[in-house]
């Protein structure tokens, strides 16, 4: 990158055009489950267990649909980059077949064993009946939100990503108003059919949106249907790895909050709080992975291997440049963030403590993200999947549990876990990177 700067500032205009509006979209997803929560919260804070643990099964296939459908994403800017435009409407229709057929597959399979494996986690019979019902009105809004996730990833795809950002911020506000409605009179259960709701409204004006763009018919999402492009197995193979290595990293760290249930209720807390306040941040990592990932697969699609280099490293840099000044402004406003999070003070003051290691974990777990992301962009998809493996699923947990309860660091060993965690990802991802980049 450095050996090439004429390209450097093409290249990061390229990816920051595309990027910013991803991250808004991304956030926006973000905070569609973040309104449900303050709100069930403070109209009907007795059921706010029955909205998590209905939220915890589905959320998993939720990720795990999300990362199917990666390919969408890849394989439509690279036939962009070949110049065949009409190709990237197959990879969409296709891409909403994924989806329809893995949402609907989730949908049965929460609705048949969804309750028994409440049960079987050992949750209080109190609340496995309530939750079962969150959880299957929940489940209907999974092929809803896989449309819309294809369709996003489309536009991305084909650089017009503004359209998802706006559809998903005018749902968020329709999530509102049907909060308030239905969250007095049906509790959790109001909240997950509001969120039917804002998933029905944003499948099906994504859908018409695209359809009617001015050149449906040249990109292929209308007209003839036997204009030749990827096939479903080419979606797969791609979307298969993503969708493993997301689901696992999710399971993860839901396994990361049991230990934090086990030390204590201020680690579970300070725990959640300062994921949420990485999970905030990780939206700009988010939208700068797919921005890289985009551009990457122009430049394959193009067989221009040396700019889809140079086009990595450049994604890399812009993030580990955006995730430096957001973990300098973590440590500079710790204590001012931690109190916006919580009005316990105690609490508060033991996430500021961590605001180091939360600043910390912050540039490998960016960089692992938009590396991994650049990768599959290339067609390698399986080293980031054991990557992920490896240092989220078997390295995570069981440092996590060694530091914070065997030596009895609490809250900071879990951060800690975390952060090593991620340098182990990102150190292999990014040695593959050079490794890949070097064979050309």
């Amino acid at each position: 990158m450095l050996s090439t700067p004429p390209a450097f500032p093409r290249l990061a205009r390229s990816i920051l055009k595309i990027a910013w509006p991803i991250a808004l979209a991304r956030l926006g997803i973000m905070g569609m489950g973040v309104a449900d929560t303050v709100m069930v919260g403070q109209l009907a804070p007795d059921q706010l267990a029955y909205q998590a643990l209905g939220w915890a099964p589905t959320s998993v296939f939720l990720v795990a649909g999300i990362g199917l459908l990666m390919g969408v994403q890849v394989l439509a800017a690279r036939v962009m980059g070949q110049g065949e435009q009409a190709a990237a409407g197959v990879v969409w229709r296709r891409g909403i077949v994924i989806g329809l057929v893995f949402g609907a597959i989730a949908l049965g399979l929460l609705w048949a064993f969804g309750g028994n494996l409440l049960r079987l986690f050992g949750v209080s019979p109190a609340l496995v009946e309530p939750a079962t019902k969150v959880m299957a009105v929940l489940a209907l809004s999974l092929p809803l939100h896989l449309v819309y996730v294809a369709s996003a990833f489309f536009l991305e795809a084909i650089r017009r990503p503004m359209a998802s950002t706006v559809i998903m911020w005018i749902a968020n506000i329709l999530n509102v108003g049907l909060n308030f409605w239905l969250i007095p009179h049906l509790g959790a259960e109001g909240s997950a059919w509001a969120t039917v709701g804002a998933r029905v409204f944003l499948a099906g004006s994504i859908v018409i949106w695209i359809l009617s763009l001015k050149d449906a018919r040249t990109l292929g999402v209308r007209g003839p249907k036997a204009v030749p492009g990827p096939s479903y197995r080419a979606l797969l193979s791609v979307g298969i790895a993503a969708a493993v290595s997301q689901a696992v990293e999710a399971a993860a760290f839901s396994g990361m909050t049991i230990l934090a249930g086990r030390i204590g209720e201020d680690a579970v807390s300070g725990y959640a709080i300062l994921l949420n306040l990485l999970a905030v941040v990780f939206m700009v990592a988010l939208g700068l992975s797919a921005a890289s990932a985009v551009v990457v697969s122009e430049e394959i699609g193009r067989d221009d291997r040396p700019a889809a280099g140079k086009a990595a490293w450049t994604g890399l840099g812009l993030n580990s440049i955006a995730m430096a000044a957001a973990g300098i402004l973590m440590l500079a406003l710790g204590t001012a963030l931690a109190r916006a999070f919580t009005a316990d003070l105690a609490l508060a003051a033991v996430i500021a403590t961590q605001m180091g290691w939360a600043a910390a974990i912050l540039i490998p777990d960016g960089g692992q993200v938009v590396t991994a992301s650049t990768l599959r962009a290339r067609g390698d998809n399986w080293v980031p999947t054991a990557s992920h493996i490896a240092a989220y699923a078997c390295l995570m947990p069981v440092l996590g549990w060694y530091l914070a309860e065997h030596l009895g660091q609490g809250l900071a060993g879990l951060m800690a876990a975390i952060f090593w965690a991620s340098v182990l990802s990102f150190g292999v991802l990014a040695l593959r990177q050079w490794f890949v980049i070097r064979r050309g």
